[in-house]
Parts: structure tokens; C-alpha cells; sequence
């Protein structure tokens, strides 16, 4: 089986994947419809790769195509989850999930809750936790999925996506950048559906109504 990995970090995915005796590529940058068609894959794993997969692509490799998203979908599709998950005050995790046409609202495959201290974590911390965790999440089951023994949900609940554009506004506002706490973070102002920057609500409210029941993790990932 021949596996396309679209990654700019993709080490720790090659192991899982060659363990089967699978052959790897690996490819960080665009990838053509012609390439696509001379690599003529039999899946797809795209890990932090920010291009959107084209449609010949998607229909090569329909329902073979996975995505490491770094938060608990529903919450936070898009770029930077990990800073929007701080700044939305939604819970924090890792999704694996097939893509489909939209934008990481396809339906999912595994997640893993986790539990993030705002009072010791960084931006960056934070961020490294949750690449770890991902990682762990897709070399456990990743034999899982290729044998079918994952039952794909689809995604029902429609939550905003946010935009690299959206996250420069609020990331000028730390002078520590990657470095600063998470805890700075949220106190950051929202920025609203309309494009306007928003006061921050009290820290004891969190931000999105019934967070938690909206996407209840798998529990049997962890």
C-alpha cells in the first residue's frame, strides 16, 4: 500500500505507517493534479498541511484521505485551533477525521480530550502538548482505520471557522508572542462574527453555549 503524507513534520507519522510495511511519501509543499495522478496514493494523511486538497484528489481517494486537527472538532475548524481553543474558551484536544470537501468538517474518525492548565501553559506549551497527543492518537489507531475498524461520525454542529487574518489581529496584542501564558491569552478580546474586536467576557463564563455537550469525545480514544 502506497501512503501520501502532506506534512511540513510528518517523522512521527513514517513509523506507524512503515510498521504495516506500507511505503511512504512525503510531500510538504503544493501538489498537483498531475502529481497526484502520477503518485496515484492509496490514502492520504494531511498533518498540518495548509492547502486544501484539490478535487481530483478527493474523488481519487474518497473516504481514504485523514486529517490531524489539533482541536475537538466541532470547536475551532480553521487555522491556529490551538490559540483560538485559548481564546474562545472551548475545550482543548485532538481530532483525527477524514476530509471531505469543506473546511475539517469531515466526519470523524477518533478524539482525545485534553486537559490544558492555563496557569502553566504557553501558547507554544501548549501547542507541543497537543502535536504529542495526536501523534500518540494516529500511531494507535491508525491500523485501526486502515482495516475499517473506526466508525466514521459526521460532524452535525456548525461552528465558526477562524482565520489566520482573524488571529493576526489579537496575536499583535502579546508582546511575548509564542512564549506568552495561556492565561494572557484569555484575556485577549473576542473578535465578533462582523469583524469588530469584542470586550472579553468574565473568565468565569465560558465563551459558546453548551460547549461540552456539543461534541462529547470519544472516551474510548484515551
Amino acid at each position: 500500500m502506497h501512503v501520501l503524507i502532506l506534512s511540513p513534520y510528518p517523522d512521527a507519522l513514517i513509523a506507524p505507517i512503515e510498521a504495516r510495511g506500507d511505503r511512504v511519501t512525503v510531500r510538504s509543499d503544493l501538489v498537483s493534479e498531475a502529481e497526484f495522478e502520477a503518485l496515484r496514493p492509496d490514502w492520504i494523511i494531511s498533518y498540518g498541511y495548509r492547502r486544501l486538497i484539490a478535487s481530483p484528489a478527493l474523488e481519487m481517494c474518497a473516504g481514504r484521505i485523514v486529517n490531524l486537527h489539533i482541536s475537538l472538532l466541532p470547536f475551532n475548524r480553521g487555522a491556529d485551533p490551538n490559540f483560538w481553543s485559548w481564546v474562545d474558551y472551548t475545550p482543548k484536544g485532538v481530532t483525527l477525521h477524514l476530509i471531505d470537501a469543506g473546511m475539517d468538517t469531515g466526519p470523524i474518525l477518533v478524539q482525545r480530550e485534553v486537559e490544558l492548565d492555563p496557569d502553566t501553559e504557553t501558547l507554544k506549551s501548549s501547542y507541543l502538548r497537543l502535536r504529542r497527543e495526536i501523534e500518540e492518537l494516529f500511531a494507535l489507531h491508525w491500523d485501526d482505520i486502515v482495516c475499517g475498524g473506526l466508525q466514521p461520525r459526521v460532524q452535525t454542529t456548525s461552528l465558526p471557522i477562524h482565520r489566520a487574518a482573524d488571529k493576526a489581529k489579537l496575536f499583535a496584542m502579546l508582546p511575548l508572542g509564542w512564549d506568552s501564558p495561556a492565561s494572557a491569552v484569555m484575556r485577549l478580546p473576542r473578535i465578533a462574527q462582523d469583524g469588530l474586536v469584542g470586550e472579553a467576557p468574565d473568565q468565569d463564563c465560558p465563551r459558546g453555549t453548551g460547549a461540552h455537550d456539543l461534541a462529547a469525545p470519544d472516551r474510548t480514544a484515551n
